[in-house]
């Protein structure tokens, strides 16, 4: 098989995985928000036994060096910066759009504590509009979850999206520089690696900056790395047990910038070897598309509203179980209202 078979065969959506991490990656997300968002006093099981992140954070991860791979892929096929600039404002925005005015005019009215004229004239639910540029993010909604268990925060996911923005920009510079691609995006690499050494360590006695204080340098990381096998695909393939190898390496070391950036390094490379090779994941079917953004948007406001009304009590098997559900269902609502039409508007003029 040559190179070029090679690359399209991983980019192939009927043979690779990356639909199902992608989702997968957002469930992760979903369910470790089950615990805070239930009032839980301890953090979800993959961060008390390792040490490392949340599932959330895995989540977060994952989409973090799925996009570099595939967003650096984008580029590389746009006719243009601006084809590319395009293609991604109409995969982020439209849906980002419909779910902020949705719980702003919709979801807000309807639950908040607050007379509707107050609730409409009050400055916060006009500053939640500011989600729809996905980098000024706002949280609270005026009289919106004031009781629930994490009181205030109508959707607690969207923190990442300014992160997300950010890498993009970084790489469509890094595009634009005279020099060669796969030398700025490795030295890319290599810098938010070094950088992520260096900087100071966190005390483990500060549980939520251990587990939930996931920086700008470490996402950037994660999606360098995504974007570089993505210029390499040709030549190079990540082993899946070199990843493996490494994440064990990393759970077993002691709290560290050096533990971290081991994880870092090998959770990529874990992520993208089992995304790429055909049988090693059950298959979505072609038909149902992606689900997964729409799932990492609306999962945290469908468990809020669940929490609301009393479902945060029944414990967080029934919470995970029903904020699963409803979940997907706006996600896939979401996908064949909004996303798809708007893939396919934005697709249209490369």
């Amino acid at each position: 098989m040559n190179n070029q078979t090679t690359m399209e065969g991983q980019l192939d959506r009927r043979t690779n995985n990356f639909d199902l991490l992608r989702l997968v990656a957002a469930w992760f997300v979903l369910f470790s928000h089950c615990y805070p968002l239930t009032g839980q006093p301890v953090l979800d099981p993959f961060a008390r036994h390792t040490g490392i992140d949340t599932l959330g954070g895995i989540g977060v991860s994952i989409f973090f060096v799925l996009s570099g791979y595939l967003v650096t892929n984008s580029l590389e096929r746009s006719s243009s910066v601006f084809s590319f600039a395009r293609k991604r404002a109409f995969r982020i925005f439209p849906a980002l759009a419909v779910l902020t005015i949705y719980c702003a005019y919709w979801l807000g009215p309807v639950l908040t504590t607050l007379p509707l004229e107050t609730y409409l004239k009050h400055p916060q639910t006009a500053a939640y509009l500011w989600n729809i540029s996905a980098w000024k993010i706002q949280y609270a909604l005026p009289g919106v979850f004031a009781t629930n268990p994490l009181p205030v925060a109508v959707n607690g996911s969207l923190w990442s999206l300014p992160y997300e923005i950010s890498c993009y920009f970084a790489l469509t510079f890094l595009w634009l520089l005279r020099v060669p691609r796969r030398a700025a995006v490795s030295g890319a690499v290599m810098t938010l690696g070094f950088l992520l050494y260096s900087m100071p360590l966190i005390s483990p006695e500060i549980p939520h900056e251990q587990y939930l204080g996931l920086t700008a340098v470490k996402l950037g990381l994660f999606f360098a790395i995504g974007a570089w096998f993505s210029l390499w695909r040709g030549t190079v393939r990540p082993s899946l047990w070199l990843g493996a190898l490494l994440i064990g390496i990393s759970v077993a070391m002691n709290h560290s910038n050096v533990q971290t950036a081991v994880f870092v390094f090998g959770f990529s490379v874990f992520v993208l070897a089992l995304g790429s090779r055909r049988g090693l994941l059950p298959k979505l079917p072609e038909k149902m598309g992606d689900w997964s953004y729409g799932l990492y948007l609306y999962g945290f406001p469908v468990q809020q509203v669940l929490a609301m009304f009393g479902l945060a009590s029944a414990g967080v098997a029934v919470f995970a179980m029903a904020s699963t559900t409803i979940g997907l269902a706006c996600a896939g609502l979401s996908w064949f209202l909004v996303e798809k039409p708007a893939l396919a508007i934005g697709r249209s003029n490369r």
